[in-house]
């Protein structure tokens, strides 16, 4: 399934993760484009004007969800990049989400491991205990939990091993591997079956999203290792908008469908 993040179908000035004023409006633009699922997340700070902190616009996204046959699927959490996920009260928020993203019927559920959530040595053995908890959760709810991170595959075995779950896998991300100097070459074939979600996106010299092949990332390269660890995973795309936003997601859906199509993902 090929999706595309929410915000992405709305123009949003020089900001690259905004929340849209009217997310509903997304999915008849989706629809038309021919994406199959819109990606869901949460701001860094609490945004009470999202909808999935409502009974009443949980329904509403249901229902909208329905009438363009768009899927709901998963849901990125970037409330943990500026709340450490070793605090006590950050664990409980997250599973306050979980409940309400159970009522959409989520199936995957993004931590993207980054700011104030990055593991260290220090905070490490904190961190494995509400990941734990966390993953736990998910998996009663019969939600997939994904790790978002530039760690290598190596310190992701340790992770899971320590969670001590089989509810914790990666969701791989095209441009920040690059960003981080990172072979994804080599940790594709890694991370292996792990990686069940893959978010796209491409990235110049300096680190900047840019749009879709003016980058640095090989999409050849990329999908044809996916290809070789017969990945069978959904896929987001996570770009710049571009000057016209509607003409840029669809070139983006038609880009990427081709190399879906080509590679048999």
């Amino acid at each position: 399934m090929l999706g595309i993040v929410q915000g992405r179908l709305t123009f949003a000035g020089k900001k690259l993760q905004a929340f849209p004023k009217d997310p509903f409006k997304e999915f008849g633009i989706a629809s038309k484009i021919g994406y199959d699922f819109i990606e869901f997340f949460s701001e860094r700070n609490i945004n009470k004007k999202n909808p999935i902190w409502s009974n009443k616009g949980v329904k509403k996204y249901i229902k909208v969800a329905n009438l363009n046959k768009i899927k709901i699927y998963s849901f990125c959490d970037d409330y943990v990049i500026n709340h450490s996920l070793t605090s006590l009260k950050t664990k409980n928020i997250i599973l306050k989400t979980i409940e309400q993203l159970q009522k959409l019927n989520i199936k995957k559920y993004i931590l993207p491991l980054y700011g104030k959530s990055l593991i260290n040595s220090k905070n490490k053995y904190k961190f494995y205990k509400n990941l734990s908890i966390i993953a736990k959760t998910c998996e009663k709810n019969k939600i997939e939990l994904l790790v978002e991170s530039n760690m290598t595959p190596k310190k992701f075995g340790i992770l899971k091993k320590n969670i001590s779950s089989k509810n914790c896998f990666f969701l791989f991300d095209s441009g920040n591997r690059i960003t981080f100097k990172r072979n994804f070459v080599e940790d594709i074939r890694s991370f292996g079956n792990n990686i069940r979600h893959v978010h796209l996106k491409d990235k110049n010299f300096y680190g900047k999203n840019v749009i879709i092949g003016k980058g640095k990332v090989n999409f050849e390269l990329f999908f044809s290792t996916l290809k070789k660890i017969k990945y069978k995973g959904s896929f987001a795309i996570e770009s710049q908008r571009g000057i016209n936003v509607e003409s840029q997601a669809k070139k983006n859906y038609l880009f990427f469908k081709n190399l879906i199509k080509k590679y048999k993902l």
